[in-house]
């Protein structure tokens, strides 16, 4: 089975690159440990009444983000700076299995305080995780006919980074003609990054198409971490693989394998299927395993688009 494409990375200045079509084949990369993913859980994020998005003008993105003040999300569709120094209207805990999301269980927390920011004077910090799978997340919806290209964009500070497997952001994408949701992660393994598509919950997320990357995570710096999931994926029949950049540079990845709690290796790429619309988004540290030492992750200038943000704001 042939993996997704890929968008080209697009120029700094905010375009997006157009889908390659190069598609690779991912069937025989399956080779690695899976890492005992089975604790993955996650759940579309139904409806899109959240933030306002913006409007386009020449294909540049304008005004409409959620938050105005600040100055680290200019340019974006939807956009968290953490400036008014509380959760932001529209964010929600998820109480997994009854709502979205994965739960909020464990040790620590995930809010918004003044101890550090990348810009102005607040930031989402999660705070003081340890333990065995300690969960603390929000999630919102996107704006309605957000699109099937998503780009995101995060000024991150690691204290730390988890050994075992944890989710940082993901995004749910409607699926047309279906009442499935399925998702893209941006995670933590390793001291790397995960980055993963998951087959909707219900059932069970599973299987999952995991691609962990060759770049360590930096660790007690601001960092810009930028992502392109591309579930429209040009003229290719299915969605893209998930990319990520570090600082602006693209990180490289292992060669992907499927998980789906069997541990079994050399398992084919499982079909991605396209997107109507990206409709949600969960944001906060998710540990699936034990976490080995007290970390802080701080979190600010969240930008979301169907252009690439940048880190230059």
């Amino acid at each position: 089975m042939s993996g997704g494409a890929g968008a080209s990375a697009g120029s700094g200045d905010g375009t997006a690159g157009a889908a390659t079509g190069a598609a690779g084949d991912n069937a025989t990369g399956a080779a690695g440990a899976a890492g005992d993913n089975g604790g993955d859980a996650g759940a579309a994020v139904a409806g899109a009444n959240g933030a306002a998005g913006s409007t386009q003008d020449g294909g540049a993105v304008t005004d409409g983000a959620v938050t105005t003040t600040g100055t680290g999300c200019k340019g974006a569709t939807v956009c968290y700076d953490f400036e008014e120094c509380k959760t932001p209207a529209g964010w929600t805990v998820p109480n997994y299995p009854t709502d979205p999301g994965e739960g909020n269980q464990g040790p620590g927390s995930t809010l918004v305080d003044m101890t550090m920011a990348h810009s102005g004077k607040c930031s989402l910090h999660m705070k003081d995780f340890s333990g065995n799978q300690p969960q603390h997340a929000f999630i919102a919806s996107l704006p309605p006919k957000f699109g099937p290209v998503m780009w995101g964009r995060a000024w991150v500070y690691n204290t730390a980074t988890p050994t075992s497997h944890g989710a940082l952001v993901k995004t749910r994408y409607a699926i047309p003609n279906s009442t499935d949701v399925d998702w893209y992660e941006v995670g933590y393994e390793n001291h790397n990054y995960d980055g993963i598509w998951h087959s909707p919950l219900p059932p069970s997320g599973l299987p999952e198409w995991v691609l962990q990357s060759n770049t360590t995570i930096v660790i007690g710096k601001w960092t810009c971490v930028e992502w392109l999931f591309d579930a429209q994926n040009g003229t290719q029949p299915q969605a893209a693989d998930p990319r990520i950049w570090q600082d602006g540079v693209e990180v490289t990845f292992k060669p992907g394998f499927e998980y789906d709690l069997s541990n079994t290796k050399g398992l084919p790429r499982p079909t991605t299927p396209k997107a109507s619309d990206f409709v949600g988004i969960e944001v906060g540290l998710t540990m699936y395993h034990t976490i080995d030492q007290v970390t802080n992750i701080y979190l600010d200038d969240l930008a979301f688009g169907s252009q690439r943000v940048g880190c230059n704001d």
